[in-house]
């Protein structure tokens, strides 16, 4: 090398090492460096390769092309095995490669070569670039003729890339440092989010603003996975045109009609880890529907997968898209920094929102049992020695304690309930709640809610979540009173609930798994009601599985004596009342007495003789006399006076009022009370109520 020529080099040592010292801008560094660079030596673009701290990849680090790279090669980090880059990794001297002479000498996972060589250039220079006692990365120049490098070359070039090395060097440092602290910065937000924030909805929300600052991304999605194959967590959140993120629903994501069975097939997808991109997404599309199909309809390209936790319970997952960036392992490294918060945030939420509904079910349960308590049932248990009541009792006795559907027949006023609380009573969940809920005391429009529950704002006047009369029977019974009274479109629901055991509350959109025992009862004949349309034939036969006929008094006859005997004895305790006995007359007329009522309206009767009896004796006149017994008609020819005639009348008013009490569940005003099923004013009933002198407690 001349005098001249060592000038030369010493200047533009010089000039590059006050360039480093002073341009901060490590793009406009290195495009001054490298034009300088080209004053002294011949090529046509150059390149500067850097590498991971584990030294198994390259990166692009800076790079001033005059070619145009084709249409679909990934600027991606690339790994180092297999590249013509390994053979160099510890040079200390400057490599020249001709590309003609390496072609073939490398699979297709590193095309650059071929690449290189079909836009006709024709030698690379490698010259590592070394800090810190190792080569960090590569200054490469690219040229299209093959030109002859000389020793002393190599080593000027050698020399003059010694600052650039520093320059790159504290450039990674500076980079690393930045990332680090952005890295740190999102972990204080997201931490700051969990702590603060207490709705799910917005704080994931925010999660997702904050993983979208380090890893850009068009969509997010969080996932978990309960036990029963069920998604309690199916949240969704995409960027709208404004670059902010908003909560979507899984219909509006996946607008299709086997979307269940689409999300269950993704499973796998929530406990397996990676970042997809190129070909391997395609891959993961032609596996997974759902993605395919976010794939067509969203033009994702990308997919990133982080696990969150995997119990044998439950698992859950992190989703996220992108429709333009590749995503890389680093990326997943960064979100992977908020898992632990983020799990033990979903999990507290999860366990509260358990937490809360299981004291909605709590008060629901505490409900029913106050009801229950507060309710005076006919009889406290199964009274009587007839052979009718005896062939009952023996299917009771054969079906109790399996979990097999049973549906209770019978007239009015027979005791369907007492016999449903003795099928609970004889089981296995006797010690869950028995959930009782009359079809025909609710209007159609509330009966839903009652039976399935619904979520707040689902409806005008949600304004919280209730819990389902299903939900509060988990691992008990229910019992569906006046069966034949559901609407038609309930009856498909509550089907589908017999059948797969699962329902969805009002408004919501989890599938709730329920494991309940169902009781009916009816005093309709419901093969005629399914002749006639009103009654879903499938529905009958899943409640039909055990059918159990509760026979009329009338059939009971052996029995009326022991139920009066009863009936005294608990109206005289409940009134404070002495116990009197019965007249002999006054027991057969009870025995003979055709009950339309059934035990009811002898239950009724009986506490009416307790309230007027003053005497020793239970006192029937006023009562046994407004009715003519099956055994002693009326003589024929003998008419009938005033009095006995207003007794009657009156004696059917009394019977009338209270039959449509009873099946009015004791309500007498508003929608479905007694003034309404009798055409009157309900001011007018409580007077007619009060004129017989029937007991509040049936009102």
């Amino acid at each position: 090398m001349t005098g001249s020529s060592v000038h030369e080099a010493h200047m533009l040592m010089q000039y590059i090492s006050d360039a480093v010292g002073s341009i901060r801008d490590p793009q406009e560094l290195f495009r001054t460096v490298t034009d300088k660079l080209r004053l002294v030596f011949e090529f046509d673009s150059a390149v500067i390769i850097t590498f991971d701290k584990e030294r198994r990849f390259s990166n692009v680090f800076f790079e001033m092309l005059r070619f145009q790279l084709p249409e679909g090669i990934e600027r991606k980090k690339r790994p180092i095995a297999g590249s013509w880059i390994e053979p160099h990794m510890a040079d200390t001297a400057v490599s020249v490669l001709q590309i003609g002479d390496v072609l073939g000498h490398y699979s297709a996972d590193f095309p650059i070569p071929q690449i290189l060589y079909d836009l006709g250039l024709r030698q690379v220079v490698l010259s590592p670039l070394r800090a810190g006692g190792k080569v960090i990365g590569f200054l490469n120049f690219v040229s299209k003729d093959e030109k002859s490098w000389s020793e002393s070359e190599k080593e000027l070039l050698a020399t003059l890339v010694s600052p650039i090395a520093v320059a790159v060097s504290n450039a990674m440092a500076y980079e690393e440092l930045r990332q680090r602290e952005a890295e740190t910065a999102m972990q204080l937000a997201v931490n700051n989010a969990l702590l603060t924030i207490k709705d799910r909805s917005r704080m994931l929300l925010a999660v997702c603003e904050q993983i979208d600052k380090l890893v850009p991304s068009s969509f997010l999605g969080i996932r978990v996975l309960d036990e029963h194959g069920a998604y309690p967590v199916f949240d969704n959140f995409m960027r709208d045109s404004a670059g902010g993120f908003v909560p979507v629903s899984a219909a509006e994501l996946i607008d299709l009609a086997e979307f269940e069975e689409i999300a269950r097939e993704s499973v796998p997808l929530i406990a397996n880890p990676g970042a997809y991109s190129g070909d391997a997404f395609l891959q993961l599309c032609q596996s997974y529907r759902i993605l395919e199909h976010v794939r067509r309809k969203f033009g994702v390209c990308s997919l990133l997968t982080v696990p969150l936790w995997n119990t044998p319970g439950s698992r859950a997952g992190l989703f996220i898209a992108n429709t333009s960036r590749l995503f890389e392992e680093h990326d997943q490294e960064t979100v992977s920094l908020i898992v632990p918060q983020l799990s033990l945030a979903l999990q507290n939420f999860l366990a509260f929102e358990e937490i809360d509904e299981l004291r909605l079910k709590l008060e629901g349960e505490r409900g029913c049992l106050i009801e229950e308590i507060k309710e005076v049932h006919n009889f406290e248990e199964i009274i009587g020695r007839s052979a009718s009541l005896a062939a009952v009792l023996r299917r009771v006795s054969q079906v109790a304690s399996t979990d097999a559907t049973v549906l209770i027949g019978g007239e009015t006023g027979t005791g369907k309930e007492l016999f449903a609380r003795a099928l609970h009573n004889l089981s296995s969940r006797r010690k869950r709640a028995l959930i009782k809920i009359n079809c025909a005391a609710l209007p159609a429009q509330l009966i839903e809610s009652e039976l399935f529950g619904h979520e707040k704002g689902s409806f005008t006047g949600a304004t919280e979540r209730r819990i389902g009369k299903f939900e509060l029977a988990e691992g008990g019974t229910i019992f569906l009173d006046e069966i034949g009274e559901l609407p038609l479109d309930l009856q498909a629901k509550l089907l589908r609930v017999l059948q797969e055991r699962e329902l969805e509350r009002i408004g919501g959109r989890q599938v709730i798994h329920v494991d309940v025992r169902v009781i009916a009862a009816t005093n309709r004949d419901l093969q005629r009601e399914v002749a006639e349309g009103r009654f879903r034939e499938d529905l009958f036969f899943r409640l039909n599985v055990f059918p159990l006929c509760i026979p009329p008094l009338r059939e009971r006859r052996d029995d009326i004596s022991m139920l009066a005997s009863h009936f005294a004895t608990k109206f005289s305790r409940e009134f404070g009342k002495p116990l009197r006995m019965f007249k002999e007359r006054d027991m057969q007329s009870l025995v003979s007495r055709e009950w339309k009522g059934n035990i009811r309206e002898l239950a009724h009767s009986v506490e009416q003789a307790v309230i007027l009896s003053e005497g020793q004796m239970l006192d029937f006149s006023a009562i046994l006399s407004s009715g003519t017994p099956a055994a002693e008609a009326r003589p024929s020819g003998q008419e009938k006076t005033m009095s006995e005639f207003e007794r009657e009348m009156g004696a059917m008013e009394r019977e009338l009022i209270l039959d449509t009490l009873s099946r009015s569940s004791g309500r007498v005003s508003g929608t479905g009370g007694a003034a309404e099923r009798l055409g009157m004013h309900p001011k007018t009933l409580y007077s007619r109520i009060d004129k017989l002198g029937l007991s509040k407690r049936y009102l």
